[in-house]
């Protein structure tokens, strides 16, 4: 089956988002056929879908139904580069209004664009953490941080391994959620790597950069030192994001920007 696709660089997370319309029971054999080396070697796989909520430009599904702050990104990005009525301009930037999977209601990504018209870069509001717990591991503390659709655990200095990532996957309960990720910070550097797993998909990735891991990070040290605000650059395996928190008691606002490039848009075989 031919497929249309573009393929997003947000901050070195490569997404592809596919824009024909698919059967929801072909996500994961599609996904999976994209992320391969010999497909499109994407880190994750998104699917364009139909409006549900009238005020919204258009609803990203991602492979495993999980949220994905990187892809909520590079859809609002794609929208803006195709001019989509939609979207509120100012000069040169864009409002984009998107619904994605893990999320209930609209969330809103700003768009700067560049010569010739292309998005250079674009910021997100992100959904804020449920729940932020401390869970002992090893010979520290951990900090769990659960958002909308995923969790990630927050690990400081240590080294980035997938058995670590197995052993915190296990004490906090990774299968119950939509997607998990441990987030093995360096709080010195302030540099993160993040493994994110998709329960759906089956899918464990090392990502060149992951938002909703940036704001698990954040929030972490906001809840604490009890800052009534967060701002970080975080840099990561193939790019930096800045994420900002506003915290009053629990995380009231969230926030991620960072450079973005659409890489191809073309067509793709694969198998259904």
């Amino acid at each position: 089956m031919e497929i249309s696709f573009v393929k997003i660089n947000p901050a070195g997370n490569i997404t592809v988002i596919v824009l024909d319309q698919l059967p929801r029971c072909a996500y994961r054999d599609v996904a999976g056929q994209i992320m391969s080396p010999r497909g499109l070697g994407a880190e994750q796989v998104g699917f364009a879908e139909r409006s549900r909520i009238r005020t919204s430009a258009g609803r990203l599904h991602m492979m495993g139904g999980e949220f994905c702050g990187n892809a909520s990104r590079a859809f609002g990005a794609w929208l803006a580069f195709r001019g989509h009525p939609g979207i509120t301009w100012q000069g040169q930037q864009a409002a984009v209004p998107i619904e994605v999977s893990g999320y209930e209601d609209v969330l809103r990504v700003g768009v700067s664009m560049g010569q010739g018209g292309r998005p250079v870069r674009a910021s997100s509001l992100m959904p804020v953490p449920q729940r932020i717990s401390r869970i002992w591991f090893r010979d520290s503390e951990i900090a769990l941080v659960e958002l909308p659709g995923i969790t990630h655990a927050v690990v400081w200095e240590e080294e980035a391994t997938e058995e670590t990532f197995r052993e915190v996957a296990a004490i906090c309960g990774a299968e119950a959620v939509p997607a998990f990720g441990v987030m093995f910070f360096n709080e010195t550097k302030a540099e993160m790597v993040p493994l994110v797993a998709v329960r759906d998909s089956g899918s464990l990735v090392w990502e060149g950069s992951c938002a909703s891991g940036s704001v698990a990070v954040a929030s972490a040290l906001a809840a604490r030192d009890c800052q009534s605000k967060e701002k970080v650059c975080l840099r990561q395996p193939r790019g930096e994001l800045l994420v900002c928190v506003d915290w009053d008691g629990k995380v009231v606002s969230a926030e991620v920007s960072g450079s973005l490039e659409i890489v191809a848009v073309g067509t793709a075989f694969v198998a259904i």
